[in-house]
């Protein structure tokens, strides 16, 4: 292996390999490619000549003594108007068929939140075209807003309508993050996309649930990494839209597992909020432009106190929960309008003709 900061592997144990480095360790989230071709990323120091990683993609054929390279930096991704139309997997590399993407800029996954100072705060409603949702639990333009609901209720099938809604009436550049995602769902929202024409729009990144934790943890950080070059270097207003956040947050207590960290409540990483916090706070408004966020979060059992629901539950200005009632009677989409919620349904932003109904109406 030529070039880099070079290394030998001294311990594989699953998906944890540690590194031995003479000279100087790289810096935490620093990629590193073995000679087996697996993919790590460094996550802590454990002296002044070792350090601990997570692989991103398999450890298979990998074995103590075998030979490291850091890169120099974090994984990176393509950022620009040429990555419209396309679909990638993780690790900025293209899977639907096509060409790779040859030259370009390339940044970080790993990118600092937009300072207070340089944030615009402004109360738009962002129109989805579905009414019990503008009605009741209008989104913010530049805002963050959750669909929470359990296994089967339709948060996939309602994340695939506002893309075809909002792309087809307001012609916006959107990226959809698939974190976790199952092939099959993958591959039929790549072809309905298509054959909506909103495709040359559309920019879609995937980690598939057989990859191994580190690289879904990472998928999301990517995909805003995408977002905020539109928003920031193009001037375009971005509409993020992510399936689902709650297997991001399973990610990372699979790999907080992995690192030996102490379980916290219900046994998630200790880590929660703050890998959480990292990745939402990225999601604003500035004065170039705006990323406005969809999210669909799984609620395990149903049970909207688990502490993955609890701790999203924070971050948004919309939250839209979808029923089970509903879904069994064949009601779409299954929201319900008692506990959805929405910071925007206030007479100053909507209109008071609006608020009254609304309420008239709950």
């Amino acid at each position: 292996m030529d070039g880099g900061n070079q290394g030998t592997v001294t311990s594989v144990r699953g998906s944890v390999v540690d590194v031995r480095f003479q000279d100087a360790l790289p810096s935490l989230h620093e990629a590193m490619h073995s000679s087996a071709e697996t993919i790590l990323e460094v996550v802590r120091h454990l002296d002044e000549h070792h350090c601990r990683a997570v692989s991103l993609t398999s450890t298979r054929g990998l074995a103590r003594g075998d030979a490291v390279r850091s890169v120099g930096h974090s994984l990176q991704v393509p950022v620009g108007d040429h990555i419209l139309g396309r679909m990638f997997n993780g690790f900025g590399e293209t899977i639907d068929g096509l060409d790779q993407i040859v030259g370009g800029e390339r940044r970080s996954i790993y990118q600092t939140p937009v300072p207070l100072k340089d944030r615009v705060t402004r109360s738009q409603v962002f129109a989805t075209g579905i009414k019990v949702i503008d009605l009741l639990s209008p989104l913010e333009s530049g805002g963050k807003a959750g669909l929470f609901g359990g296994a089967g209720v339709g948060k996939t099938v309602l994340i695939m309508e506002l893309i075809h809604n909002v792309m087809a009436v307001h012609h916006g550049t959107s990226i959809f993050c698939g974190i976790g995602e199952r092939c099959r769902e993958a591959e039929e929202l790549y072809r309905q996309i298509k054959k909506a024409g909103v495709l040359p729009n559309t920019t879609m990144i995937f980690s598939q649930m057989h990859e191994q934790p580190g690289a879904r943890l990472a998928v999301g950080h990517a995909a805003l990494t995408m977002a905020e070059y539109l928003r920031d270097e193009c001037h375009q207003d971005v509409l993020l839209l992510v399936d689902n956040i709650f297997r991001f947050i399973q990610a990372g207590a699979e790999v907080s597992g992995l690192l030996g960290r102490m379980p916290s409540q219900l046994g998630y990483q200790p880590t929660l909020a703050t890998e959480l916090a990292a990745l939402e706070e990225r999601i604003c408004s500035t004065r170039h432009g705006s990323i406005t966020s969809v999210q669909a979060v799984y609620v395990p059992a149903d049970d909207f106190t688990d502490p993955a629901a609890v701790s999203t539950f924070g971050h948004l200005s919309a939250s839209i929960v979808l029923s089970r009632d509903r879904s069994a009677q064949g009601l779409y989409p299954a929201v319900d309008p008692l506990k959805s919620s929405s910071k925007m349904l206030a007479p100053k932003v909507v209109g008071q003709r609006h608020y009254t109904a609304a309420h008239h109406d709950l």
